[in-house]
């Protein structure tokens, strides 16, 4: 009975070893896909105040305010672009707390069936013994009351 007790605790201490195991790479894969989009913010960041620094307007003429209206609406898409590349950001920080959460869950019941196996097993390692020493016992109890009994039944 206990040793059916105890496969069925490995198939769920697999599963849960399984669970916590794919739960470890779903927070590597999102701390991944971060880092990959933080650097893409930082790029596009750099890249506006680079563009900002590097854009100077001499006073002059009808194309001189052609060029800063211009100027102006691509500095505000790249500030949009930047505005949403910082959402994706906050999403994906936001994901990453949620999956660390699931896999300190999912871990800690893996540790808890883990050691819910290893009680059983000593369990079950202890009624072995118990039998095995009640079993010693009545034959040294029988030998003792009939020590010429257990002699001639050898020869």
């Amino acid at each position: 009975m206990s040793q059916a007790r105890i496969a069925r605790i490995r198939q769920v201490e697999k599963i849960t070893d399984q669970r916590a195991t794919l739960g470890q790479e779903a927070v590597a894969a999102c701390q991944r896909q971060l880092d990959e989009q933080r650097a893409r913010l930082t790029q596009l960041t750099d890249y506006l105040a680079e563009y900002a620094a590097g854009i100077g307007f001499a006073p002059g003429g009808r194309s001189q305010v052609f060029a800063l209206q211009n100027y102006r609406a691509f500095m505000e898409k790249i500030e949009q672009t930047i505005a949403h590349q910082q959402q994706v950001v906050s999403q994906l920080e936001g994901e990453l707390v949620a999956r660390q959460q699931e896999w300190r869950e999912w871990r800690s019941q893996h540790r808890s069936v883990e050691k819910l196996r290893g009680r059983v097993e000593q369990h079950d390692q202890r009624d072995q013994e118990r039998r095995a020493q009640q079993e010693n016992d009545a034959h040294a109890l029988a030998h003792y009351r009939n020590p010429l009994d257990s002699a001639d039944s050898s020869h």
